[in-house]
């Protein structure tokens, strides 16, 4: 008999669509709970109180752990995650099956200790388990903790913009920040991917986007009041700010086309000695 394979999910992007099946281990519970109220019978109440919050955990625990896991997959430069949620979810699972067998349902222990054993299996199979290896490509003379904290520090502001940017009432302003927001996530990208230019780039990573966070909360609170002169200057700002992203952008292109020379000039010397 072939060796059991877990099923390797295609990575869906909105994590909330994860665990579905972890809902149903949820329903009955609460149904037995709903039944003991009308029934006003207060042990099978409590019973079957713990034995929702002990699956109500475990999904939780998941979905910490899904989110987790998928910025991890998504990032090219990442640690792997501290906290094993998706473990802690599996166990989780695993002690609110035997208990809800073994104290509610008056199975055996061994009976519900099989049920428990095959819950936790189960959820290994289908979820897996949490990322063990640090995702960390060449950061040559840059710490690699130093260029993560940079790199990490700079995709919170830039999602706190993001959430600011739905608070903006003008429509075009709304478009042209989201578009720097656009432009400054590629860099990102392509930062993560070659952490050694965190250096080259810091202030765009810790001074230009820290600035269009605060422009941006600046505006909100003002939005209703600013003239329409203020607003063109703005407009003119977020260009301005765009075309130095721009820059940037085209900085990394020219360094990544500089090693790639340098490479070249090497293999080129290693052949001919």
């Amino acid at each position: 008999m072939p060796l059991a394979k877990r099923y390797n999910r295609k990575l869906v992007k909105n994590t909330k669509t994860i665990g579905f099946l972890l809902y149903l281990f949820v329903i009955p519970p609460l149904i037995a709970i709903v039944a003991a109220v009308v029934m006003v019978d207060m042990k099978k109440f409590i019973l079957n109180l713990l034995s929702f919050l002990l699956f109500f955990a475990a999904l939780y625990l998941s979905k910490r752990g899904f989110a987790q896991e998928f910025a991890y997959n998504q990032a090219t430069f990442a640690q792997a995650p501290k906290v094993p949620y998706k473990l802690l979810g599996a166990l989780s699972l695993a002690v609110a099956v035997f208990y809800t067998s073994f104290v509610i349902s008056n199975r055996t222990f061994l009976h519900s200790l099989f049920l428990a054993l095959i819950a936790f299996a189960g959820y290994v199979l289908w979820y897996g388990l949490d990322p063990r290896e640090d995702k960390i490509p060449d950061t040559k003379d840059v710490g690699y903790k130093v260029a993560l904290q940079t790199i990490n520090e700079a995709k919170e502001q830039l999602a706190a913009i993001e959430e600011q940017t739905a608070k903006i009432k003008n429509e075009d302003l709304r478009k042209r920040v989201n578009a720097t927001i656009k432009k400054a996530r590629k860099i990102i990208a392509e930062v993560e991917k070659k952490p050694y230019f965190v250096r080259e780039l810091r202030k765009f990573l810790v001074v230009y986007i820290n600035g269009l966070f605060e422009v941006t909360e600046s505006y909100i609170k003002v939005q209703e009041s600013l003239t329409q002169e203020k607003k063109q200057e703005l407009y003119q700002l977020l260009e301005d700010v765009q075309k130095r992203f721009d820059k940037e952008l085209r900085k990394i292109e020219k360094k990544g086309a500089t090693e790639l020379d340098i490479k070249m000039d090497t293999l080129n010397l290693q052949i001919n000695e």
